[in-house]
């Protein structure tokens, strides 16, 4: 293949590039205020089981929202999912600026409004980046969507950071989540402007997964993968921010290094999307889980300032490997399995549904075995988590 054709195949066309804007407004919503929701509950309960509790019934509210919006989004439209995601995920934000302390009161039911707007957005978007990109620029797309979540991740948690802690209170917290819900907002406007696809196959087939995994181990192997993956993620989405605080007693200061550690994953990710090649998946993969263990590693040493930043900064620089690789590697898969493209949806139900049981019962493991946010138990439970990793690179097939 002639190397300018090459690049041709590689260009994104303008409805994936449309897509990465209203996707990198989404997440500089999402960027700007989630880890300071955790910090707010923190702030007001002193609570490690409310921030656990509200994390876990999110998560499984979006596995279960995951598995039963499927069909309806084979029928509806992908597109019409995306923009339902959305506008609850503005509405919850309102809801919050509404109701402010008396969250605590009801944060299960926060917990279960954010847990199905997540369910409808994801289970949308990454239908759609599997129909806006294709193998021969798929990890462009991927790799350019790392460097948006990353930059949107870089400025928004340092600029809520700068907000709360210029106020006094909890009054920085109330400005952060309204700016949060006028971004998505203008998300939801913005979704109008994405093309809707025509629908052509209604038919949900979710009841041939077993004789597909039968036939096709490898693809069973490849959603058992995305359990592993994210059985830590649920014990990083909210013990590092408080963590960091319980250090530091300082929301700038968390802002401003969870915006350090992300910039360290933008560059890895820059470099990952320019130069990177699908067949070595099982390689970047073994690199991710090597890394990842050896982050865990410090935190065993000490709970304290040196320690938490190495194990989030070791943190960053292999996350993008790991995700980048296997998501490529997860949409070959689609291309593979007997009926296709016509069980994209279904593929993403399934990756969406099993990655969030994973993330619960981390938690679950978190809550159980480790006696404190900042304990050495902690750190052991974080590190068995990242040793699971290693189980990744094994159970897939090149």
């Amino acid at each position: 293949m002639q190397p300018e054709h090459r690049k041709i195949e590689k260009r994104l066309s303008k409805h994936a590039v449309n897509i990465l804007i209203n996707h990198a407004i989404f997440q500089f919503g999402g960027s700007l205020s989630i880890i300071f929701v955790n910090l707010y509950l923190w702030r007001l309960t002193n609570s490690i089981w409310v921030n656990g509790l509200y994390n876990l019934i999110a998560i499984l509210a979006q596995a279960a929202t995951t598995f039963l919006i499927g069909k309806m989004s084979k029928r509806k439209g992908r597109t019409t999912i995306y923009r339902y995601g959305i506008f609850m995920t503005a509405l919850f934000y309102l809801l919050i600026v509404i109701v402010q302390d008396d969250i605590v009161k009801h944060f299960y039911w926060f917990a279960l409004l954010r847990g199905i707007a997540q369910g409808l957005y994801w289970v949308a978007y990454f239908t759609i980046v599997h129909e806006v990109s294709s193998n021969s620029n798929r990890h462009r797309y991927l790799g350019w969507n790392q460097v948006v979540m990353g930059t949107t991740n870089l400025i928004a948690p340092a600029l809520a950071g700068s907000i709360i802690g210029y106020f006094t209170g909890l009054t920085g917290y109330m400005i952060v989540f309204s700016i949060a819900f006028l971004m998505f907002f203008v998300c939801t406007i913005g979704s109008f402007r994405i093309k809707k696809e025509s629908i052509r196959h209604r038919n949900y087939y979710m009841k041939y997964l077993p004789l597909i995994t039968k036939r096709q181990k490898g693809f069973r192997n490849a959603l058992f993968g995305w359990f592993v993956i994210g059985f830590p993620q649920g014990i990083l989405m909210y013990v590092p921010p408080i963590l960091i605080y319980s250090i530091f007693e300082d929301e700038g200061i968390v802002g401003y290094l969870n915006a350090s550690f992300l910039a360290v994953s933008i560059i890895v990710s820059f470099i990952f999307s320019r130069f990177a090649n699908i067949e070595h998946t099982k390689r970047y993969l073994w690199i991710a889980a090597l890394g990842f263990v050896l982050s865990g590693t410090f935190l065993t040493w000490e709970i304290a300032t040196w320690s938490v930043i190495v194990f989030m900064i070791t943190q960053n620089m292999f996350k993008p490997l790991q995700a980048n690789a296997y998501a490529a590697y997860y949409f070959q898969w689609i291309d593979r399995i007997p009926l296709k493209s016509e069980f994209r949806v279904e593929s993403v139900v399934l990756r969406e549904t099993i990655i969030n049981i994973g993330r619960g019962l981390g938690i679950i493991c978190f809550m159980l075995f480790a006696d404190g946010i900042d304990t050495g138990t902690a750190a052991y439970v974080i590190v068995a988590a990242m040793i699971i990793q290693l189980l990744l690179p094994i159970v897939i097939k090149k």
